[in-house]
């Protein structure tokens, strides 16, 4: 139906804590109205976007007449089949004395469901549906007859498989599945991204292609896919920001050996935490210094200048984080992730912590978390002086011995530990500071975990603004 304005209006049907809104309102996007069943995701969602409509209802029950007509649709529909980001298969709902069934209000995604994209749009007519979901809803066993529905109801569309780390300031691997709708005639949205990379042959900067190892486009980074350069088609691994962006080392956490008996750490948290010392704390490369350009938070090659800005405020301690998953139980190797790669994705579930070694007494100082300065997250140049880094470099020149020593004497016992917390969790989404999520500390890192990286949604609807003419 014809719409005469000169704005680009939007519907975010699974509004969830945000994410979807806050990069499709960056991006230009005048969200109109807002749709979750959970009724503390909706305040959330109203806090941050008071001006918007917002109505509490179960999607699947709704008539699309009750709501007015926008531009867009933007969903993030459950897969009805089993999802492997979920990390175990799907549990019936339980029951209660009466036999009644008992639906956890906390799971937003179990109540909208991927059959009411077309239902909504047959009434609706958007000029654009984005459709958010894990990589494995591509094998849902009604795939390809929900995609003849859509195509039935006049759209064209293309799947993007993307993960949110080439997204910047996003500092957490998230693979995610995006199907873009168009309706038949209109302009063809641009969806293919080329993230920048450096090329090691060409020796500079170059648009990345995505490259599919097999004929089958479907997957996630590194398993099915890679990007090469655009000029000499070597692969490359485009710019990315790392984990310690998202840690706040101004929060206290307590060290290992001094946790009270009726709060110790479990034997397989332990073991990984000694898997993670063994393969990245003892690692000296964070001090040598071989990458010295300012590079900002961003990470090329190594932690290069990143880590002694951290120390250089204080100039007596050096932090080596890095971050372990206490959800799963296979190896240990698996599921520890030195502080320099992106976040491994944030799930629902408060499981990720960071374990965090510091060098004491070799400089000087009190080596307590909390007293080692600002957080990584910030910029270079808002936390300490030049003259701090030089001190820095030198001594860890000067002192390198020493600290190799010191670095092979550090036992678990010896570090500090604590969960990842809600703030932190915000940033590894690439949720904007002042964004507020309500609720308890379990009730935010569901809302986190079930949010979609605001970076990503602005791109995709850079994209699609720009096909609308």
């Amino acid at each position: 139906m014809p719409r005469k304005k000169s704005y680009i209006t939007a519907t975010d049907q699974f509004c969830g804590a945000g994410g979807s809104s806050s990069g499709a309102t960056e991006a230009g996007v005048e969200v109109k109205l807002a749709m979750n069943h959970w009724k503390l995701a909706i305040e959330t969602h109203n806090t941050n976007f008071p001006k918007v409509d917002h109505d509490c209802a179960d999607m699947s029950a709704v008539d699309p007449r009750r709501y007015p007509t926008t531009d867009i649709l933007i969903t993030s529909p459950e897969c009805t089949n089993h999802s492997l980001a979920k990390g175990k298969k799907r549990r019936l709902y339980e029951k209660d004395l009466f036999g009644n069934i008992l639906i956890d209000p906390a799971e937003e995604r179990s109540r909208a469901t991927m059959w009411d994209v077309p239902r909504f749009a047959e009434y609706h007519d958007y000029n654009i549906i984005a459709v958010e979901n894990v990589v494995d809803a591509g094998k849902w066993v009604m795939w390809d007859s929900w995609l003849h529905a859509m195509h039935s109801l006049g759209y064209e569309h293309e799947v993007v498989y993307f993960n949110s780390m080439f997204a910047h300031p996003t500092p957490q691997s998230r693979d995610r599945l995006y199907t873009i709708f168009w309706k038949k005639g209109n302009k063809k949205p641009d969806l293919e991204f080329r993230p920048k990379a450096h090329c090691p042959r060409c020796l500079k900067d170059v648009e990345s292609i995505q490259t599919w190892k097999k004929h089958l486009k479907w997957g996630r980074y590194k398993k099915q896919y890679f990007y090469r350069c655009s000029s000499c088609h070597q692969e490359v691994t485009p710019y990315y920001y790392a984990a310690f962006n998202a840690i706040d080392f101004s929060i206290p956490s307590t060290k290992i050996g001094d946790r009270p008996e009726n709060n110790k750490l479990v034997p397989k948290t332990i073991q990984r935490i000694q898997f993670g010392l063994d393969a990245y704390g003892r690692d000296p490369l964070i001090l040598t210094g071989k990458y010295t350009t300012g590079i900002g938070s961003r990470v090329r090659n190594a932690l290069s200048q990143t880590i002694p800005t951290q120390t250089g405020e204080a100039a007596h301690g050096i932090v080596f984080p890095w971050i372990i998953d206490t959800a799963h139980t296979q190896a240990n190797g698996k599921y520890v992730y030195p502080s320099k790669n992106p976040m491994p994705t944030q799930t629902t579930r408060q499981t990720l912590g960071v374990v965090s070694a510091f060098l004491s007494k070799a400089y000087g100082g009190n080596a307590k978390p909390q007293n080692m300065g600002v957080g990584l997250h910030q910029p270079t140049g808002t936390i300490t002086t030049q003259d701090h880094h030089a001190l820095i470099e030198a001594k860890a020149f000067l002192e390198r011995a020493s600290l190799v020593q010191y670095l092979d004497s550090l036992k678990v016992e010896d570090l500090y530990y604590r969960m990842l917390q809600p703030k932190e969790i915000g940033k590894a989404m690439a949720f904007r500071e002042n964004h507020i999520v309500l609720g308890n500390s379990k009730e935010q890192t569901k809302q986190y975990g079930n949010a979609v990286t605001p970076p990503v949604m602005k791109m995709l609807m850079q994209r699609c603004i720009a096909s609308l003419g």
